[in-house]
């Protein structure tokens, strides 16, 4: 609802009544917009209208601002004419659940030596330059709770991306920002010999993806004027890697490769979003999914020829 605008008169109380909303989150949003400007504000109520208020010496700005925020709503909450509904599928999801669980048994089966095999080794990774455990590192657990946590919240970031990036590029860019997490750990530990296992940086990685293509898509609507849209999407992201990644202080949780996933996730997730690849022809996704397979699989086989 747009703003119902009273003109300050200097003769009238040092705070006026600017707008009134039917409801309270109007009123909230419009006022984060003020603050946004540095213009102070308060919220009243009289009988079922909230009221916004300021300083009558701030309502010339503090309406121009409002204003701008209307327009810009026009602008920012219709999609764009070209954008029609896709149809949704999620075949993938019990595929990478399933590669995730076999990932699990082979390592149960192979015991100590596969575990050593893929284990990341920031020393072996950057001394020694093995690139193949920031791949193989992300199929190793350490136990059964952590190959279920894993998986659980795995696939509920990669269903939420799976709309916008498609079924095959979507797991190439968890298993791309995963093993790019890897990396940036190893380098970030090394000299020291900084070892870790699991795909938790791969899931952090999701959820950097996610925060990128929202960033992208705000900046596809032209939300560039309210600095809270963007601090939304990037502050439930942190506060996500900050709910789940902390580990409740666990010694064996590596709170490091759960930050430099999701680091390596956001820009991926913006830059893959700008190619709109969920509107590619199947025959590129399965594409890419078949890359992300044989690039997995191909980095055990290389770990097994020189590890």
């Amino acid at each position: 609802m747009p703003p119902c605008t009273l003109e300050p008169d200097p003769s009238l109380p040092l705070i006026v009544d600017i707008a009134q909303y039917v409801r309270l989150k109007e009123a909230r949003e419009r006022g984060l917009a003020l603050s946004a400007r540095g213009i102070t504000h308060s919220i009243g109520r009289e009988g079922n209208t909230w009221l916004l208020r300021v300083a009558a010496l701030d309502a010339p700005a503090a309406l121009e601002e409002l204003q701008a925020y209307e327009a810009e709503l026009k602008n920012t909450d219709v999609p764009p004419p070209d954008e029609s509904p896709l149809p949704l599928s999620f075949w993938s999801l019990p595929l990478v659940a399933l590669v995730a669980v076999a990932g699990a048994v082979l390592q149960a089966e192979r015991g100590p030596s596969w575990r050593e095999l893929g284990i990341l080794s920031a020393e072996k990774v950057v001394g020694q330059g093995q690139w193949w455990r920031v791949l193989t590192a992300l199929t190793l657990h350490g136990d059964v709770p952590h190959v279920l946590a894993n998986v659980w919240v795995g696939l509920l970031f990669g269903a939420l991306l799976v709309p916008a990036f498609g079924q095959g590029v979507t797991w190439l860019a968890v298993l791309a920002a995963g093993a790019a997490g890897n990396a940036l750990t190893a380098l970030s530990y090394w000299p020291q010999d900084h070892r870790s296992l699991g795909a938790s940086t791969a899931v952090f990685g999701a959820l950097g993806l996610l925060v990128g293509d929202a960033l992208w898509l705000l900046l596809r609507r032209r939300a560039g004027r309210s600095w809270w849209k963007w601090m939304l999407p990037l502050g439930a992201g942190l506060s996500l890697l900050a709910f789940l990644g902390a580990g409740e202080g666990k010694a064996s949780v590596d709170v490091m490769a759960h930050l430099w996933g999701f680091a390596a996730g956001l820009p991926l997730g913006f830059g893959v979003s700008v190619l709109r690849p969920a509107r590619a022809a199947a025959p590129l996704q399965l594409a890419c999914g078949a890359c992300a397979v044989l690039w997995l699989a191909g980095a055990w086989v290389w770990a097994s020829l020189h590890g």
